[in-house]
């Protein structure tokens, strides 16, 4: 420990101290968690940056097209639950890690490998780096927070991150014929259509609705 005299470091390195208080076992056990942590903390920020990727696929032409095309009107907030698995808080820590500057991150694990060299238990985890990243700035005056100079006001606001603010969708249909066309149709509060189809299409796609309402009693 680095805050230790050196009566009290003499006394840890005696035999028979080592031996009673267990600690070449408990060293041992201590630096296995310590390379759980540091690989956990690896794999979240390869993970970050996967999310990341996945959710600009979403934000993408392509991943709007296709999304429009199977009915499918998500948010951030939606992708982060229902793609992940993940409730708001955590999948916005994981994309703010993904936007952070190489250096940022770089820099935090090495302040974590001296804190242990020197005997102390740093917060090596996702919430020690945004803790440590709203901090600093790198090289260029830029934050650490994302790419860009993005601060936390920009970064701490959901529906900016990866995916564009949407006006609310007030209308959806999807229709899925054997052998047809796709018909999908959205419209949103401002009055906007968005669609692929054809009229005749959607026409089609309304015709059928009317039938089933019918035949189900619905007037």
């Amino acid at each position: 420990m680095s805050n230790l005299l050196q009566i009290e470091t003499s006394f840890l390195n005696l035999p028979q101290i080592k031996t009673a208080l267990n600690l070449q076992e408990i060293r041992s056990v201590q630096r296995t968690i310590q390379n759980g942590q540091k690989k956990k903390f690896e794999q979240t920020l390869s993970l970050s940056k996967l999310v990341l990727g996945a959710v600009n696929w979403f934000a993408s032409e392509e991943g709007q097209r296709v999304c429009a095309e199977e009915g499918i009107v998500w948010n951030n907030e939606a992708i982060g639950l229902k793609v992940f698995g993940w409730q708001k808080s955590f999948f916005y820590k994981v994309m703010k890690a993904g936007k952070l500057d190489e250096v940022v991150v770089s820099t935090f694990k090495a302040k974590c490998d001296e804190a242990e060299a020197q005997g102390e238990e740093p917060n090596r985890s996702l919430e020690g780096l945004l803790k440590f990243a709203k901090n600093v700035h790198v090289e260029g005056g830029g934050s650490g927070e994302g790419e860009g100079g993005e601060g936390e006001s920009e970064m701490g606001d959901p529906e900016t991150i990866g995916v564009e603010v949407r006006v609310p969708t007030i209308f959806t249909m999807t229709y899925k014929p054997e052998g047809g066309v796709n018909v999908s149709i959205r419209v949103d509060a401002n009055g906007v259509v968005k669609t692929n189809n054809e009229g005749v299409q959607i026409d089609e796609a309304i015709a059928f609705l009317k039938l089933i309402m019918a035949n189900n009693g619905i007037v």
